[in-house]
């Protein structure tokens, strides 16, 4: 009887899995309901969009501390502690809503403490497919996957059932259900397995943190280039403005924004599936190029101003970007010894998290500008054109690093063929 081989042994997901679909369902409800409450209080476009950039770079700074304890204490353990730290934080408006004592202020300070924390579950979450999956690329392409396909399902999940509630309920409502959404997924997250005992070495223990993940990504090309990718591609987090602007400024209906955040994250269900399906679809300097071409899409799908335009344009931006990360997230997997997992996972999501800083800031600054709602939108466009070029561009660099290795056979062959027509003549009998 053949031995099953090691790689065919199949890896428990699920509570990863069950954990991304609830906690997302409740992020993605967030997304959405956290620039309508501050617009709502503020009164401002320009202040809902900067905040946004604010909260985000506050995420990063938690993703750059969380390097360090998930390589520590592991990425499981740091994932379940900061799901529930996230719960608490966000606890903080209902209860001051029900109080009658919320204001802008407390508002943005709960926000910003769920945002530090974020960072850091930010980081966990990523780290744990890439030890489960032990750099095997069949187990990264099933796990990164299934951990997309999840995380947009809840992403189509928690804008509709946010239209719901503000069509249906209060407002304190559905501030109430976005905590306790949190804290069931810390439950669910406890049934992920634990690290598995051979990838707790000790230079894991000794090394770690983000510091040493960034000289690793900048001294190796490979790994260079993918955080560089994820961190282009890192658009996804603007779906919340997107969607929420597009509603309350040009269809003048803050409902729809739950409509429009569901076909961002359709999209993106359907680009997981497809890439899922068939992981060798194109090459990833091709899925790049798909992705690019989608950013294009959503660049000038808000021209016409009508919902339908706009809801296609979020799919097909999304269905091809969930293909290009995935294909990167794989290729950064690969690359990364499992003793840094946690150090470089913290580096490519400080990359990605930057850039997404630097869109929400030209968000809230086209939007601050006061010259209305379609230059503004045209100004994010134009900005997120910019963005498809650079995608472009990386693309060719993808695909440049990816020929040598064809080159090299081309060579040895061609040396391998002179060799032997050189000891022909003189002789040799090879």
């Amino acid at each position: 009887m053949a031995i099953k081989p090691a790689e065919a042994k199949p890896v428990p997901v699920g509570g990863l899995l069950g954990g991304v679909l609830v906690s997302q369902v409740a992020n993605s409800a967030l997304h959405l309901a956290q620039p309508l409450l501050i617009l709502k209080i503020s009164g401002s476009f320009g202040d809902a969009a900067l905040f946004a950039a604010f909260d985000t770079a506050v995420h990063m700074a938690g993703t750059f501390m969380g390097g360090w304890p998930a390589d520590r204490i592991g990425a499981r353990r740091l994932l379940i502690i900061s799901t529930l730290l996230r719960a608490a934080a966000l606890a903080i408006i209902p209860l001051a809503w029900a109080a009658g004592v919320l204001t802008l202020y407390r508002a943005m300070a709960a926000y910003t403490a769920d945002a530090l924390v974020r960072g850091f579950t930010d980081t966990a979450v990523h780290t744990v497919p890439l030890e489960l999956g032990e750099n095997n690329r069949d187990k990264l392409d099933r796990i990164n996957s299934r951990y997309e396909l999840a995380f947009e399902l809840g992403g189509v999940a928690g804008p509709l059932m946010l239209g719901a509630f503000m069509l249906w309920m209060k407002g304190i409502a559905v501030q109430a259900v976005i905590p306790a959404g949190f804290a069931a997924a810390a439950l669910v997250f406890v049934a992920v397995p634990k690290q598995p005992r051979q990838s707790k070495s000790p230079e894991r223990v000794r090394a770690g943190g983000t510091l040493s993940g960034l000289r690793l990504a900048l001294s190796d090309k490979t790994l260079l280039l993918a955080c560089v990718g994820l961190a282009l591609l890192n658009l996804y987090p603007l779906r919340k403005l997107f969607s929420a602007f597009f509603a309350k400024g040009i269809l003048h209906s803050p409902a729809a924004a739950g409509w429009l955040g569901a076909a961002f994250a359709l999209g993106g269900a359907g680009g997981s599936i497809l890439y899922g399906r068939f992981p060798d679809l194109g090459s990833t300097s091709e899925w790049i190029i798909a992705g690019a071409c989608g950013s294009i899409a959503l660049a000038v799908g808000w021209i016409p101003a009508g919902l339908a335009m706009m809801m296609a344009a979020a799919f097909l931006f999304s269905l091809v970007n969930a293909g290009a990360r995935l294909s990167l997230a794989r290729r950064l997997q690969q690359a990364t010894p499992l003793g840094a997992a946690g150090g470089v996972t913290a580096a490519a999501r400080l990359g990605a998290n930057a850039a997404s800083v630097l869109l929400k800031a030209l968000f809230g600054a086209a939007f601050a500008l006061g010259a209305g709602i379609r230059l503004s939108f045209a100004v994010v466009g134009t900005g997120v054109g910019l963005l498809a070029l650079l995608q472009f561009v990386l693309a060719a660099r993808v695909a440049r690093q990816d020929r040598p290795a064809l080159s090299d056979l081309t060579r040895d062959a061609w040396d391998r063929e002179s060799a032997a027509g050189g000891a022909q003549k003189s002789g040799v009998i090879v």
